[in-house]
């Protein structure tokens, strides 16, 4: 039986995936050209980065041969604040682009829930509803725009890196082969977990925020009642399983 379902569940997860990269490519797209800026800085960035060592090693050298050091202190400082206003230029670009894409996001699902019949409203949870316009679309920040860049210059600094390491030290670059191994074998354990708590917590959040809806909506009864510590702890109980989760995929 567990069998059977296991195919299936990969199946549907994966069909999930799928729907995800394409609505993400759909928020994303209107920006490509400024996504392309933030790659090119956030990559002129990592190659001063890895250049600097080259350039150190050259400042040595010229140290033991007793030469001028003007042009390396030159090429090295030149380096240093390239690479710098290259980065920060880049993260304002990508952060500029996040926000742009959130409030696409925020102006979709807007006018689409203003939008539904009544009886769809009837049959949804307006805390919800609420949930996903507010922090939902600010998870976008972070994905949209900062993770696609991210994988890019990673993958890109990784084998720069690995060069310029094999022209340093043969040595040194077995220790950095085996680390980068080792690092790539836990993250491929580990992030489908993060993944799933930090589904959980954002789901937690949601039931928070419907419980809470539900709540000021009804406050004169609430009231009337005397049922507040029955409702304090049903909202209570969704923010201990956010931060349950929360802990989970920080651990």
């Amino acid at each position: 039986m567990n069998t059977a379902s296991a195919p299936e569940t990969t199946g549907a997860e994966s069909l999930r995936v799928r729907e995800t990269l394409k609505a993400m490519h759909g928020y994303v797209r209107p920006h490509r050209w400024a996504v392309a800026l933030g790659l090119l800085l956030a990559l002129v960035g990592a190659a001063g980065g890895l250049l600097q060592p080259l350039a150190t090693k050259a400042l040595v050298e010229r140290l033991s041969s007793g030469g001028t050091l003007a042009a390396v202190l030159l090429a090295l400082t030149v380096l240093v604040l390239l690479s710098t206003v290259a980065e920060a230029f880049g993260a304002y670009v990508l952060e500029r682009t996040a926000e742009s894409v959130v409030l696409a996001a925020r102006r979709s699902l807007i006018g689409r829930l203003l939008r539904l019949r009544l009886t769809a409203v009837d049959r949804m949870q307006p805390g919800d509803l609420m949930s996903r316009v507010t922090s939902d679309t600010t998870l976008l920040r972070a994905v949209s725009t900062q993770a696609v860049v991210n994988a890019a210059t990673g993958a890109l600094t990784l084998i720069a890196a690995v060069v310029v390491t094999a022209f340093l030290d043969v040595v040194l670059l077995g220790v950095t082969l085996g680390v980068v191994a080792v690092v790539g074998a836990g993250a491929a354990l580990v992030m489908p977990r993060i993944g799933q708590a930090a589904e959980r917590a954002q789901e937690a959040v949601g039931e928070m925020s419907t419980g809470l809806e539900r709540v000021f909506g009804a406050f004169r009864t609430l009231k009337a009642s005397g049922a507040e510590e029955r409702e304090t702890a049903r909202v209570e109980a969704s923010a201990r399983r956010a931060w349950r989760h929360g802990v989970r995929g920080a651990k």
